[in-house]
């Protein structure tokens, strides 16, 4: 199994010299309104909050994976430079649309660069009503 990189993953001297590195690698989870039983739920899975990762041809974020705890949920593939909005910045992000079926959920996403392997980030956990 690959190792998995998180914020954790680093001290508190190197968490704060390299924040824009660990940044543009890290998926934020975020979601549209209220979570409700049996109603599509808009997730939202971005790469980078601040900085965007590079997006060439040898050094781009390849996929993005949704999972609740560590059941997956959804998976995306990306083709390199396809998400580029400028010179070889990326902007990888996607929206899944999830039915609810359970009372939480506990929403974790993580990516895969083709250069600095897997991270994940924060798990965000929702309560459905």
């Amino acid at each position: 199994m690959p190792k998995i990189f998180t914020s954790d993953s680093f001290s508190p001297e190197e968490r704060e010299s390299r924040k824009d590195f660990i940044d543009k690698h890290t998926p934020y989870i975020s979601c549209d309104g209220i979570a409700q039983k049996g109603v599509p739920l808009m997730v939202h899975v971005r790469v980078g909050r601040e900085h965007a990762h590079i997006d060439d041809f040898n050094h781009y974020i390849s996929t993005i994976t949704l999972f609740d705890a560590d059941r997956m949920l959804a998976k995306v593939e990306l083709a390199a430079c396809i998400v580029s909005a400028e010179e070889r910045r990326g902007n990888a992000e996607v929206a899944f649309s999830i039915v609810p079926n359970k009372d939480v959920y506990h929403f974790n996403a993580q990516c895969y660069c083709t250069k600095h392997g897997v991270w994940q980030g924060d798990e965000l956990e929702i309560r459905v009503i």
